[in-house]
């Protein structure tokens, strides 16, 4: 396959397609890094500007309509602008009310309350992003514990912050670099990293450096790792091994929480953390996250106290902004209510994505995996990785098969196979995305038949 001579054809096709897009990248790159704010968003040759989105559809400033399994980030399990989260912030604003106030929100306790009674914690604290969430998460470990290592695994992708910026993505015979410049030169030393779902290397770190770490974060469901759910024995182990050697254990529920059922994953795996950090679905499509936990160890950043214990996790201008609290209160009301209906369908929707991606290029001989599968724990997996093999391999089970070029075509899936898709009207990421309830059994179905176009291309491609 020649991956240049595609890539040089699907950028022609799209620039042909995307004028106004084009020019008003140009326009922004004047200003902004690359024309955006966010690396993600900023793809080869460059990104479409959205002049509409709503429920599973994004319609784009020349007028091109995709199919979305972005989805805000994976935030939007009800598709984009849910009508039903619209219309309360109408009638918020409606009143005059919803702007920034610098008063606490009576909708932050009702929020609170929710959250904490679904995924079954003491006391929550709310900010803005997942990267500050899992920053301040590790702060209150480090301070709780008097401990300076943080324990995570390869591909493990925490935030933008500097506790955690090494062994994501960037692979050189193993996921284990610093990915950021800018950091503390010790903080690569206070970094430790363990493979995921390995009981075994994990005891060995614990070992080793267990009476230094002061916490282990992971997500229960890898999102930049590869779409991957932990093994329960392997939670089982972490759990056990951070109790016996005086340790925090962190979920990381950014992408999962609410993702699979109206809660975080934990609870349906039965194990819990100490700390639990939440953010995208909880917003409603506001700028909402959280660090949930045990009560004593979240004092740490009440007002009180002695001033050399305290964790300056004290909140930032928007924490707790008003129409954000009542976004993730409707939002997630309505989840829970329809839980039922929600989860089984784009479930259900996943797992036909996944199977029939796997048929559909196994049938042109090119050889593809899909992750995002469930397992006996959790049923309803809605996320959908896709990954271009270039070795025999019965399954992915790790980052570091997900970031290995020698294992998988890391430059196929992240930039041609995602252009490719959005020159037939489908917009994804990490090798497809995630199903929205907004998403029609014909979308997908539509979306199927745009990687057999795609697919059937190739095989004839020498």
């Amino acid at each position: 396959m020649d991956k240049k001579a595609i890539m040089d054809e699907l950028i022609k096709n799209y620039r042909k397609n995307h004028k106004n897009s084009e020019t008003l990248f140009k326009e922004a790159s004047k200003y902004l890094i690359r024309g955006g704010s966010h690396n993600l968003r900023l793809f080869e040759p460059f990104p479409f500007y959205d002049a509409e989105c709503k429920g599973s559809k994004v319609i784009d400033i020349d007028g091109n309509v995709y199919i979305d399994f972005w989805q805000g980030h994976f935030a939007n399990i009800l598709g984009h602008n849910p009508d039903i989260v619209i219309k309360t912030l109408i009638d918020f604003f409606n009143k005059g009310q919803g702007l920034q106030t610098g008063f606490p929100s009576i909708y932050q306790k009702e929020l609170a309350k929710l959250i904490l009674k679904r995924i079954k914690l003491e006391k929550i604290r709310f900010t803005t992003s997942g990267t500050l969430s899992t920053m301040y998460a590790i702060m209150l470990a480090k301070a709780y514990t008097k401990r300076e290592l943080v324990l995570k695994v390869f591909g493990g992708w925490h935030g933008a912050q500097p506790y955690v910026l090494k062994g994501i993505t960037t692979y050189e015979r193993t996921l284990n670099k610093i990915e950021s410049a800018g950091l503390p030169s010790h903080m690569e030393s206070q970094i430790i990293i363990t493979r995921f779902n390995d009981v075994e290397d994990l005891e060995e770190k614990f070992k080793k450096y267990g009476e230094q770490i002061a916490c282990f974060i992971i997500e229960p469901f890898i999102g930049a790792g590869g779409f991957i759910f932990a093994n329960k024995e392997y939670l089982k182990k972490a759990r056990k091994l951070t109790k016996e050697y005086g340790s925090l254990l962190i979920f990381d529920e950014v992408v999962s929480g609410f993702r699979f059922h109206a809660g975080a994953v934990y609870t349906l795996y039965g194990i819990k953390p100490d700390l639990c950090v939440l953010g995208k679905a909880v917003g409603g499509g506001m700028p909402v996250s959280a660090v949930a936990g045990r009560e004593d160890i979240l004092e740490l950043c009440s007002p009180g106290g002695k001033p050399e214990e305290k964790v300056k996790f004290s909140g930032g201008t928007f924490s707790a902004h008003p129409a954000s609290m009542l976004a993730g209160f409707t939002y997630l009301k309505y989840l829970i209510e329809n839980e039922n209906k929600i989860y089984p369908k784009i479930g259900k929707l996943g797992e036909k994505v996944r199977v029939e991606i796997e048929g559909i290029f196994k049938n042109y001989g090119i050889n593809v995996k899909c992750t995002g599968y469930g397992n006996s724990i959790v049923k309803h997996s809605s996320c959908v990785g896709v990954h271009f093999l270039n070795e025999e391999i019965e399954k992915i089970t790790a980052p570091e098969q997900v970031w290995n070029p020698e294992i998988c075509d890391v430059e196929l899936r992240e930039k041609i196979f995602k252009l490719a898709m959005l020159n037939e009207g489908i917009n994804i990421f990490h090798g497809f995305g995630a199903i929205s309830f907004a998403h029609t059994e014909e979308e997908i179905q539509s979306s199927l038949d745009a990687v057999e176009k795609i697919a059937k291309k190739w095989s004839n491609i020498k």
